[in-house]
């Protein structure tokens, strides 16, 4: 997680933005320098009065639009308390740790501990459905697991892969 992952996209100038969890973001000046803040949503607020300047609508009018578009997407984040050895446990799984084959009801198309883009280590498990995913990652800071669920089929369905991954989770750590 974080600007690691998109810092040298930034440089290299193949990526116009850059943000991560925590409220940091980066973007490309005009003549193509990348411009960080330290998390401080002065660059977001200026992102977002550029949007509604160009566009003629509110970031929310935007992203209905592209939930129009694309597709609902319903997201939760759960905290799940870990000891240090289980921490350590989850950051270290391979993707042979998971032997359910589905996933609140639909077929699991893939299990990654490792970046599609670049090989790079997770540092957790990803879980991928078609209209689902789940990841679950040791906390560098606490003694937690963030277990991240996303879902475009509703609540219903995204509460449905929580818990089950949840559970796969425990069993993976068992």
């Amino acid at each position: 997680m974080g600007f690691k992952y998109f810092v040298e996209g930034l440089l290299a100038g193949w990526l116009g933005f850059g943000g991560e969890e925590s409220a940091g973001a980066s973007f490309l000046r005009f003549d193509g320098r990348p411009f960080s803040t330290d998390k401080d949503g002065i660059l977001m607020g200026l992102l977002a009065a550029e949007l509604m300047a160009k566009r003629g609508k509110a970031p929310d009018e935007l992203y209905e639009d592209l939930a129009e578009a694309l597709g609902r997407p319903y997201y939760l984040r759960k905290d799940l308390p870990l000891a240090p050895e289980a921490k350590a446990k989850l950051s270290r799984l391979t993707p042979e740790a998971v032997r359910e084959k589905e996933l609140a009801g639909e077929p699991i198309l893939a299990v990654l501990t490792r970046a599609p883009g670049n090989g790079e280590p997770l540092g957790g498990l990803k879980v991928v459905t078609e209209n689902a995913w789940f990841a679950a990652r040791p906390s560098g800071t606490e003694d937690v697991a963030k277990v991240y669920a996303e879902s475009f089929k509703g609540e219903a369905h995204l509460q449905e892969v929580l818990e089950a991954a949840l559970a796969l989770v425990a069993r993976a750590l068992a």
